[in-house]
């Protein structure tokens, strides 16, 4: 996706003029990221005198004549790309008889003047120099000349009762010759009639699709604001006009004599319907889908439902028969439409996406079962998604429509759990980007949590070193609001994406993942993974490597004694008879909706290892075991020890590749991690990103009371202030004990703790790292080293008091 930045600062380069009332003064407005069609970033300025917006670069435009655009746009264009009814709709405002010829500048594919023709018998003509025009007047038999006004000679000197011109004002460099150019065509008591898109829409916090749409980067000189088009007319010599601003279009009516009255909002549904009915019946199967699209689309939206079960029948079978699209049996459809790399409009419809939802619409009122209305809504986002993603620029119907599709989703998933479908899970899932085969891959689930409206930099380095060693990645995504929109811009195009209502916490989140994906059992190998954990990248690969070395069906990384004995779940592995095992898949994939986490980990977490071993008698092994860290410790002296904290920095020399979250956000076990930086920086780990993902709200949806809220930001902001002051106790220790002091500190002697460590173990039965850098680094019995007699005294004793 483009991303569009507002900018405050001053920009490099030559001022330009203002095209609209060539005014020198302006100011930088906003930057978009180099689109593939053009050599370089846009920036836009935006003209202090009349508040237009205007790209500055030498060449901002490339047109919609460059290599293969023309020959492809028209299916999208046909299909839904062209907004018929917006087209339409400043000539419906008009109160008066629709009498007399009409001439469409730059009408694209044609709609217009085939509408003028068809519904009032009137003469019209077009004129676009695009290919697409072309393909428009042999498709709608209009006439439609493929010259500029300038140099039509067919209608030199000829007066029309009315000059049309729609969406082509931002794509002329100089406006005011266009302008003056096309009002000569104007009778004496004919009517200019304009569209152009409205720099209202752009402003910070805006819809970024509606902005991109206003922007049309590489196709736009300009975005006019309302006062510019009024003055820019009044100056060409039109004595009287009207300007309304909608919020992201300009609609304008200029003549030498008075205005008739004009209407707001589009008031002509029927006549617009009747037309489309007409078009349906177009020979070109594309434009006849379109106006079928358009049909059911619009009369359902207007509750005309018998109009719209007419729409909708014909519609259904040009989709079958052209498209080889199935509404009644869409799952034949499924794997194509997944599986596609490109928009293909010639072959997969613009309208797909929105066409199965209002397929499903439609199927509701008919009394289809749930369970083939959940299929087409499903479908439908999941589609709406990538065509979002392949052309954000001409996704706007789909991007406007998929938050819509997420609702009535979720109402019939309810609706499909309270008939009994869903008893172990009811909260909402789906399938937002599907990953594509399984087969014989390794794949890995990856539990994930967002408060925010896109995952933080180190859960997606995370995800992209596994994508880097050949993993094919699924992102079990649980949102407090499933419907609400989710950026996923910086995560890699080849990772899956499944979304759930927040709530069961991984066990569920992998669940419901594999229940929408049971092709995950064909893979060659399952890894589970989870967000608890920063990812140590240099180190990443051999791990990967020694994992995939294991022979056993299970592979967890390390274990515990705390309850009772298992594996610890934030990483693990399952392949051979453990993918074949039916047991095992019905256990994993039917886990019930529990909402305490001391449920989860006591029916799933502490149970799993014993469950693979005992009842489904699969082969399992810990690859960093304690039994292999301490070989000749008791149980009594490891049982309440969470290695994975108080041993993290040893794990790590032992080639384990991660480091816990909770042992930076809060160290909860009180483990020496004073060193976590260091450790980081020297495995490729970035500290910053660290900092911003515990700095990161875990549960924003906890409560929606404001008091709560702030306190939750204070203690994440006490949290990062603490952090700061751990990296200056740490660079203290490096300077006066020695670089390599602190990985001493918590090392162990032929396999067993030191002497001072596994004291302090046998004492506390609480971890054998809890103060102990206070003790050894900091204090000498019992009173602070000169070294860091200030510092301690200003900053530990000092927020102690506060």
């Amino acid at each position: 996706m483009l991303e569009i930045k507002f900018i405050d600062q001053d920009t490099t380069g030559p001022r330009k003029k203002c095209p609209m009332c060539e005014s020198e003064e302006s100011k930088s407005f906003l930057k978009i990221d180099r689109p593939d069609y053009i050599t370089e970033d846009l920036v836009m300025h935006q003209c202090v005198r009349c508040g237009t917006g205007f790209f500055v670069n030498d060449v901002p435009v490339v047109g919609y004549n460059y290599d293969g655009f023309e020959n492809d746009y028209w299916f999208n264009y046909v299909q839904n790309g062209a907004g018929i009814s917006a087209m339409l709709e400043p000539i419906f405002a008009l109160e008066q008889g629709r009498n007399g010829d009409l001439l469409d500048v730059g009408c694209g594919f044609g709609f217009v003047p085939h509408f003028w023709k068809v519904m009032t018998g009137n003469e019209a003509i077009g004129l676009e120099v695009s290919g697409y025009g072309k393909i428009g007047s042999e498709k709608l038999g209009i006439n439609i000349i493929s010259e500029y006004y300038s140099e039509a000679d067919e209608i030199k000197g000829r007066k029309f009762q009315y000059v049309y011109s729609s969406e082509v004002l931002e794509h002329v460099e100089n406006p005011e010759e266009f302008l003056r150019e096309i009002s000569a065509a104007v009778a004496d008591d004919g009517i200019l009639i304009l569209t152009t898109p409205s720099c209202s829409a752009l402003k910070r916090g805006a819809d970024y699709h509606l902005m991109l749409a206003t922007l049309s980067p590489g196709f736009h000189y300009f975005i006019a604001s309302e006062k510019s088009l009024r003055d820019l007319l009044s100056k060409v010599g039109f004595e009287n006009v009207m300007v309304y601003d909608s919020g992201h279009r300009l609609f304008a009516w200029a003549s030498h004599k008075s205005l008739p009255k004009i209407r707001s909002g589009f008031k002509d549904w029927s006549i617009y319907l009747e037309y489309l009915e007409k078009l349906s019946k177009n020979s070109d199967f594309h434009v006849a889908g379109g106006a079928l699209y358009r049909g059911l689309k619009d009369s359902f939206n207007l509750g005309d439902f018998d109009r719209a079960s007419r729409f909708y029948s014909k519609f259904k079978l040009l989709a079958r028969e052209s498209y080889d699209l199935d509404f009644d049996s869409i799952e034949r459809s499924t794997n194509s439409l997944r599986s596609r790399q490109t928009l293909n409009n010639e072959v997969f419809p613009s309208w797909v996406g929105c066409g199965l939802m209002y397929s499903a619409f439609m199927e509701e009122r008919a009394g289809a079962n749930l369970s083939k209305q959940l299929a087409l809504l499903s479908l439908s986002i999941e589609v709406m998604q990538k065509e979002i993603e392949l052309a954000a620029q001409f996704a706007g119907e789909p991007a406007h429509f998929i938050d819509l599709a997420k609702k009535k989703h979720q109402e019939v998933y309810e609706k499909t759990s309270s008939a009994g479908f869903f008893t172990r899970d009811p909260n909402q899932t789906y399938i937002l980007r599907h990953p594509g085969d399984f087969l014989g891959r390794d794949v890995c689930l990856f539990a994930a949590y967002s408060s925010q409206i896109k995952l933080t930099s180190s859960v997606v380095k995370y995800i992209e070193q596994l994508e880097e060693n050949g993993i094919r990645v699924v992102i079990c995504l649980a949102l407090d609001d499933p419907i609400r929109k989710f950026d996923l811009s910086n995560i890699p195009s080849s990772t899956g994406v499944v979304i759930r209502r927040n709530g069961g916490y991984d066990f569920c989140s992998w669940s419901s993942a594999i229940r929408l994906l049971p092709d995950v059992w064909s893979a060659r190998r399952v890894f589970m993974a989870n967000d608890s954990v920063f990812v140590l990248p240099n180190i990443f690969s051999e791990f990967i490597a020694k994992m995939r070395s294991q022979d056993a069906d299970f592979v967890a990384l390390t274990d515990s004694h705390q309850i009772n004995y298992h594996s610890q779940s934030y990483f693990w592995m399952m392949q051979g008879a453990a993918l074949s095992n039916k047991d095992l898949q019905e256990y994993i994939s039917f886990v019930p909706l529990l909402k305490n986490k001391d449920d989860i980990i006591r029916e799933y977490e502490v149970t799993l290892l014993s469950k693979i071993k005992d009842d489904f008698g699969l082969s399992a092994s810990i690859l960093f075991s304690l039994e292999n860290i301490f070989p000749k410790a008791a149980v009594r002296e490891i049982c309440d020890m969470n290695v994975s904290h108080t041993y993290w920095d040893h794990l790590i020399y032992r080639g384990f590749p991660f480091v816990k979250v909770d042992l930076v956000r809060g160290n909860p076990a009180g483990a020496n991690n004073l060193h976590w930086r260091f450790v980081f920086e020297e495995h490729g780990a970035s500290v910053n990103s660290a900092l911003e993902h515990v700095s990161t709200p875990r549960a924003t949806s906890v409560s929606h009371d404001d008091r709560l809220l702030k306190l939750e930001r204070k203690v994440h902001q006490l949290q990062l202030e603490r952090n700061n002051m751990e990296t200056e106790l740490a660079d203290w220790s490096r300077k006066w004990y020695g670089s390599t002091m602190l990985r001493r500190l918590s090392f162990h002697r032929n396999g067993r703790p030191r002497g001072w460590l596994r004291a302090l173990l046998l004492e506390t039965k609480s971890g054998p790292l809890r103060h102990s850098m206070k003790f050894v680094v900091l204090k000498k019995n019992g009173k602070v080293r000169k070294p860091f007699a200030k510092w301690y005294s200003e900053t530990v004793e000092g927020r102690e008091r506060v």
